[in-house]
């Protein structure tokens, strides 16, 4: 009885190790067999500013081996270090043996400080771009918040059909801006209500210009109760421009 449960025992073990044995082997057929080649890859998503070239190098270089072998994780970490991807999402199309590639590029809303971008979600990016764009002045970490304060205030300014050229921020956390049309505004601090004031001063904008009958240098909303406007000294303003005309 004993001996005939020991081989019962011994013919289990030896079964399961067969399994076991087999299931590697099939498993390493899976990754190095030919029979299941990538049929197709599809990419979606809005990249027109990403390198045609830099994706086909690395769906050659990643995406050379068989359905079931190919790295997803290692794929999506090198179509991730491309100066305009911002995020990729990688899949296995099971219907079509390919496999499906989504990419969200960076949407490109400012400048940061002459050394890289700033993206719609605030956050900074280094590539190349030759447009024309807003420039943000600030600390690093703040980046966010001023890709917020830019929002608020040019939805402010739009209605005077003004933007902001530079937004800056200071290690003292003042805030500053100078317009398209070339106007400074010193906003200060947050805590002062900088944005009720900036619209107080978009609504008394073009009656501010008819009062002065001239362009405007700066206007300083850091009072308690309202706000200053400066003139800008027109002759002045000739001479400096006649002097940055190149001969």
């Amino acid at each position: 009885m004993l001996d005939s449960q020991g081989s019962i025992k011994k013919a289990t073990t030896f079964v399961y190790l067969l399994i076991f044995i087999t299931s590697i082997f099939l498993f390493y057929q899976l990754l190095t067999s030919s029979k299941f080649p990538i049929n197709e890859v599809g990419i979606k998503g809005e990249y027109e500013n990403v390198n045609k070239s830099q994706v086909d190098l690395i769906k050659n270089k990643y995406i050379k081996k068989n359905f079931f072998a190919v790295s997803l994780q290692d794929t999506r970490k090198a179509f991730k270090k491309l100066p305009w991807i911002r995020d990729v999402s990688i899949r296995r199309d099971w219907n079509k043996f390919g496999l499906l590639v989504e990419i969200e590029s960076h949407k490109p809303i400012a400048r940061w400080r002459n050394r890289g971008l700033v993206n719609s979600y605030g956050e900074i990016f280094h590539a190349a771009y030759e447009d024309n764009l807003p420039l943000f002045v600030g600390p690093d970490e703040f980046v966010d918040e001023m890709t917020v304060k830019y929002n608020q205030i040019n939805k402010i300014l739009k209605k005077e059909l003004m933007q902001i050229g530079t937004i800056s921020l200071s290690k003292r956390l003042s805030w500053e801006i100078h317009t398209n049309n070339n106007i400074r505004i010193f906003l200060g601090k947050e805590d002062n209500d900088i944005l009720r004031k900036l619209n107080l001063l978009i609504e008394n904008y073009q009656f501010i210009l008819s009062e002065l009958k001239s362009r405007v240098e700066y206007v300083d909303l850091r009072y308690k109760d309202g706000f200053s406007v400066k003139k800008l000294n027109e002759k002045l303003y000739k001479i400096n421009k006649e002097k940055k005309i190149p001969l």
